[in-house]
């Protein structure tokens, strides 16, 4: 009997860290889409010579030519779409206007504008801050909940 005590004991320590574990490693995920999406897009402004632009909409991410041509038609925008039940919104500190429109635009050269971007869902939230030069983001939060 009171081995069968000690084991709950241990799983009733053991249960909450596994889970908050498990909540961590999916928000991290979350985190590690959106960057990939990024590099989708300074890639694609490096590969195309044009400026690429990452269009924020009310529940995904459009990437977009600035200055879209005839053939642009013929091609399926480029998406990310946001986590269940989550919002990813952006701010732009550099911007010169106090409420600048919710797109991000990359660069032919690589480059883009700097930017915060969080995400708060039910699984958590996360706030990544984006260089301008080299358009690398980095976890400057992230909270599990």
């Amino acid at each position: 009997m009171l081995a069968i005590v000690i084991g709950l004991l241990l799983m009733g320590v053991a249960v909450p860290s596994v889970i908050g574990l498990m909540r961590e490693q999916r928000l991290k995920a979350s985190y590690e889409e959106f960057d990939d999406f990024v590099r989708r897009a300074q890639t694609e402004a490096v590969k195309k010579g044009r400026t690429m632009v990452m269009v924020w909409d009310k529940d995904a991410i459009q990437l977009v030519p600035l200055d879209p041509e005839a053939h642009d038609a013929e091609a399926e925008p480029a998406s990310f779409a946001f986590p269940d039940g989550a919002t990813i919104t952006l701010a732009r500190p550099a911007a010169l206007v106090k409420k600048p429109v919710p797109e991000w635009p990359f660069w032919k050269t690589g480059a883009c504008e700097p930017a915060v971007v969080s995400l708060e869902g039910p699984g958590g939230v996360w706030t990544a801050e984006y260089n301008g030069l080299t358009a690398r983001g980095y976890l400057s939060q992230m909270s599990p909940k």
